[in-house]
């Protein structure tokens, strides 16, 4: 009987062998080709980190950070409609977080794939040490021990050995409700992720138009302001000239003289101030687009619009209110608890045992059988007392969770109302500072038509009708970029209640 056996066992593990080398080989070659073409087209390696954040970094600023106007929106004169367009549709931030809405749409039906029952075929190859045998041929009496002085048994000689390797294939199909329940509320969680991802890009929209918005009207203040600002240090250079000369035919005093100085440096400064401030509102508008930031031919970008006098608001309370309506914060904030919820509903369902229905068609290659083919049809319970302590814990766990995220609920509509309510307040104030220079313009034009209706126009009384102008160029200017920060605090207001953009409620 082993003479029989050692052949073929020999045969089973050379194949074992054979299969073994052959993977060994595979992985070996397919390592080696993995590293040609990384050597030949992508020198970065998976642990590269370094090279990979450089190479990123220089890929999206070449194609994105310093993309001229005219690539993305066809036109250097951007109207407000197409600097939102463009900073939607170009903008890095508002992309990736389209792309994490959308891998979590792509998990929603993995996970709910797993409540499915399961199909499964396998195979097994076994070798046991010793052949197995019973001590008996005689059918019905197989496995008897024979014992010594006994006869008329039929238990004489020992049977023929089945084969120490043999092959089995099965073909199972499995179903159990408490691997259903669980897929089904991870299913849910998944789902209300898919939700929550897609409320975080709406907000990161909100974010972005808020800012392309706030600076565009600072940048369109600023570039009405530039021409009005320059002209004022014109003016007060040329009264500077007219006093030096008054002051040095002694027609007028050092106070008056210096005072001049003074008023040209702070127009000088002023006008450095606006440059400077441009320049950055303008950054911060091209980054929200994608553009280049740059004064050139392709690449800048004028801007083109009208400054209104914002009108009033409603109250705070009406606003705070509109705002838990419009913020997607407060729905991610529902969500969150709703799969604390859920979770604490999965720990529950781990302390039950685990049933599992099966249907199963095995194949046994063993030549030595009668019935080589069989079907079984049973009922598994499994039970482990050592998940029910750990799901029991985790269940306690998890309603402290549920508790703390309904507790977030009402700190996220706090914290929407706080941001409101600066945000408005910061409006008022703008509004009440416009107010004052409109009224300050308004002085400052009666003292210039005073000045000018003296009868005697001495160098003395252009001198100072020429100051008037330029204290009347100053308020307007004033006025010009209080108008455009009110503007900018509208749109910064309009941002923190989430109404400068919506889209509907997904399903």
């Amino acid at each position: 009987m082993s003479n029989k056996i050692r052949p073929k066992r020999a045969n089973h593990i050379s194949l074992l062998l054979l299969i073994t080398g052959s993977l060994l080989f595979s992985s070996c070659i397919a390592k080696n080709i993995r590293g040609i073409g990384c050597s030949l087209s992508a020198p970065l390696g998976n642990d590269d980190y370094v090279g990979v954040t450089a190479c990123g970094t220089n890929t999206y600023i070449d194609h994105h950070r310093l993309k001229p106007s005219s690539t993305v929106t066809g036109k250097r004169v951007l109207c407000l409609e197409d600097c939102r367009n463009a900073a939607l549709s170009n903008n890095l931030e508002i992309q990736a977080a389209y792309m994490e809405q959308l891998s979590q749409r792509l998990l929603v039906d993995a996970t709910l794939a797993k409540a499915l029952p399961r199909l499964v075929l396998s195979g097994d190859l076994k070798e046991r040490d010793n052949p197995p045998y019973s001590f008996s041929d005689v059918l019905g009496q197989e496995g008897r021990h024979p014992q010594p002085g006994t006869g008329g048994t039929g238990v004489t000689n020992y049977s023929t050995g089945h084969e120490r390797s043999t092959w089995r294939y099965f073909l199972e199909t499995r179903w159990s409700p408490t691997d259903a329940a669980l897929a089904l509320y991870l299913s849910r969680n998944n789902r209300n992720d898919a939700r929550k991802a897609h409320f975080q890009r709406v907000r990161v929209a909100q974010k972005i138009v808020g800012r392309v918005d706030a600076a565009f009207f600072r940048v369109l203040s600023l570039q009405e302001a530039m021409n009005s600002a320059t002209r004022l240090a014109e003016i007060r250079s040329k009264v500077v000239r007219n006093m030096e000369n008054l002051k040095a035919s002694g027609l007028a005093s050092s106070d008056d003289y210096y005072r001049a100085v003074e008023q040209e440096a702070e127009a000088r400064l002023s006008l450095s101030r606006f440059r400077s401030e441009m320049e950055a509102q303008r950054s911060i508008l091209a980054h929200a687009m994608g553009l280049s930031p740059d004064y050139c031919v392709d690449g800048g970008f004028v801007l083109q619009g009208t400054l209104t006098r914002p009108g009033a608001i409603a109250a705070l309370c009406t606003l705070e209110l509109e705002a838990i309506k419009n913020r997607p914060e407060a729905y991610v904030a529902g969500l969150e608890h709703i799969n604390s919820q859920n979770d604490l509903k999965r720990s529950i369902v781990k302390c039950f045992p685990k049933v599992t229905g099966f249907w199963r068609f095995t194949r046994d290659k063993d030549r030595y059988l009668y019935n080589k083919d069989w079907k079984e049809v049973g009922l598994a319970v499994y039970f482990d007392l050592i998940d029910l302590l750990s799901s029991y814990r985790e269940s306690r766990a998890l309603k402290a969770a549920r508790a703390k995220t309904h507790r977030e609920i009402g700190n996220v509509a706090l914290g929407i109302t706080t941001e409101v309510r600066l945000a408005a307040l910061k409006y008022h104030r703008s509004v009440e500072d416009l107010e004052v220079m409109d009224r300050l313009v308004q002085s400052a034009q009666q003292r210039l038509d005073v000045a000018r209706g003296r009868a005697s126009l001495s160098d003395l009384d252009r001198i100072a009708v020429m100051t008037t102008e330029g204290d009347v160029l100053k308020r307007r200017i004033d006025r010009m970029e209080g108008l455009g920060e009110t503007n900018a605090h509208l749109t910064e207001l309009q941002a923190a209640m989430g109404t400068n953009y919506r889209e509907a409620l997904p399903q």
